[in-house]
């Protein structure tokens, strides 16, 4: 069976972009998932309570920027 390379995600690029290179956030989360999940959950909520509104506008702004891309890939031509 062959071994796909993980394609990182938004998220992952994000981490290492914030985090300092000595912190190997991935082998935190392994390593203690329910910490990191918690800490997560604390994060969204103070963030979301703070700048909710900002947020939600920002991703309905990139949703419907991807959207408008995969539907003109799709057709093959620009439609929106």
């Amino acid at each position: 069976m062959e071994v796909v390379p993980h394609k990182p995600s938004i998220a992952d690029e994000l981490l290492d972009e914030l985090l300092p290179q000595e912190v190997d956030w991935q082998r935190l989360v392994r390593t203690y998932p329910l910490t990191c999940l918690a800490l997560a959950a604390l994060g969204g909520l103070v963030l979301g309570r703070s700048r909710g509104r900002q947020i939600i506008g920002a991703l309905s702004n990139f949703a419907a920027d991807t959207l408008t891309e995969n539907v003109n890939e799709f057709l093959g031509k620009e439609v929106l």
